[in-house]
């Protein structure tokens, strides 16, 4: 729901050119979605730096982009957001960001959900399920009733091994095929009542 990834994408950039190398479309295409120890491998393995330097460079870049420009909302999110929460449809933002990194990312971002699940709170996080499904546990709710709004494959993957419907939005994810999967390009045009 929150588009961070061009500030990922910007971070992850700037942290390969710190140890002397340059961001591609594929390493981009590698790294969407997260987690974050795939990626901090991913840049140590093409750099030879130390993942812990790594992580370390990749978390500061985040940080001060975050704290100079901040995450925005993909549009329609925010209202789509309203509209679940005029109807007391219970919302959660699940992250594959570390929590001090999700939290850095909703600072400046008034969100009308009921809750937060970060990378943080899980053993496993996504594409493994059970991050979305220890958001549908926080909400009472069933998985199978649950729609996960993604935008990236690693996400719309967790969220179909949760057994929940997928709304997957942008070219990222447009590769996936499953009958409870549902491509859109923007957010723009779905409302509540298509979703439910």
């Amino acid at each position: 729901m929150l588009d961070s990834e061009v500030l990922w994408e910007a971070a992850q950039q700037q942290t390969m050119l710190y140890f002397g190398d340059e961001w591609t479309e594929q390493d981009q295409a590698h790294s969407i979605g997260g987690p974050l120890e795939r990626v901090v491998g991913h840049i140590a393995s093409r750099t030879q730096a130390d993942p812990g330097h790594v992580a370390r460079v990749l978390v500061g870049e985040i940080e001060h982009l975050v704290a100079n420009r901040p995450a925005l909302w993909m549009p329609g999110a925010r209202r789509l957001l309203q509209e679940a929460r005029a109807a007391q449809v219970p919302t959660a933002i699940v992250s594959n960001s570390w929590r001090v990194l999700l939290d850095l990312l909703l600072a400046n971002v008034d969100f009308p959900v009921d809750l937060t699940v970060s990378s943080s709170e899980v053993d496993r996080p996504k594409p493994d399920p059970q991050p979305y499904l220890r958001a549908c546990e926080l909400l009472g709710a069933d998985p199978a009733r649950s729609v996960v709004v993604e935008d990236s494959p690693t996400g719309a993957a967790a969220g179909l091994a949760a057994g929940c419907h997928v709304l997957a939005v942008g070219p990222a994810v447009e590769g996936m095929s499953d009958p409870r999967l549902r491509h859109v390009d923007s957010l723009e045009t779905v409302t509540l009542d298509s979703l439910i």
